[in-house]
């Protein structure tokens, strides 16, 4: 089940990364990094507007963070379930958001249920997945061959690491496909209906 939910919730976020960029200014909604360099790029041409938005996204992210840390803690025992169906609510408040005509706001609620996925990542076979951090993933893969090579590292975190990016990847893909055959709404509907079985994959599991 680890290997199973990480695995799928790291596709989620190159999915969510992929329909994001392509409708928020080349702005992504869980690769923090890129958004911080946009962030540098328009403090230092005084770009007021983007400025504005990429601050936004970040702030979002973090507090999505601080309050999937909360509610993990409030919730020990439940703390997948909990913050998975948390998730999928923000995930519907965005298309909803998009439904009534709503633009760029509409997904920021995004990029705080990307922020919340992050407290839920999983440690399989010595590896840390489950997370959006793909530069982190492709480092630790890096490393982890480094280590395995002088035996200090399993072959398997090795692989962990690599199925990571490649899930991010493969998102990125299929949310790219999904928007432009379906539209921006449903690519989100899709997205949300997704973390909600995640969600009660989990409560089954008693995550």
């Amino acid at each position: 089940m680890p290997t199973l939910l990480a695995s799928a919730i790291t596709a989620v976020a190159g999915y969510v990364d992929a329909v994001g960029y392509a409708h928020m200014g080349n702005l992504y909604l869980s690769f923090m990094s890129g958004n911080s360099t946009r962030l540098g790029l328009a403090l230092g041409e005084a770009k007021l507007d983007a400025i504005a938005s990429a601050a936004a996204v970040i702030g979002l992210f973090v507090l999505g963070a601080v309050l999937g840390t909360l509610l993990g803690d409030a919730l020990p025992t439940r703390r997948i379930t909990a913050t998975l169906a948390a998730e999928a609510a923000l995930f519907a408040l965005g298309a909803g958001l998009l439904a009534g005509g709503i633009g760029f706001s509409a997904l920021l609620p995004l990029a705080g249920a990307m922020g919340m996925q992050n407290t839920i990542h999983q440690t399989v076979h010595g590896a840390d997945i489950g997370k959006s951090f793909v530069t982190g993933a492709l480092f630790s893969l890096g490393q982890s061959l480094a280590l395995a090579l002088r035996g200090r590292a399993s072959a398997a975190a090795c692989a962990f690491y690599a199925l990571s990016w490649a899930l991010f990847v493969t998102g990125a893909a299929l949310g790219v496909t999904l928007l432009g055959r379906l539209g921006l709404e449903t690519a989100v509907a899709a997205a949300g209906g997704a973390l909600l079985l995640l969600a009660l994959l989990a409560a089954w599991k008693r995550l």
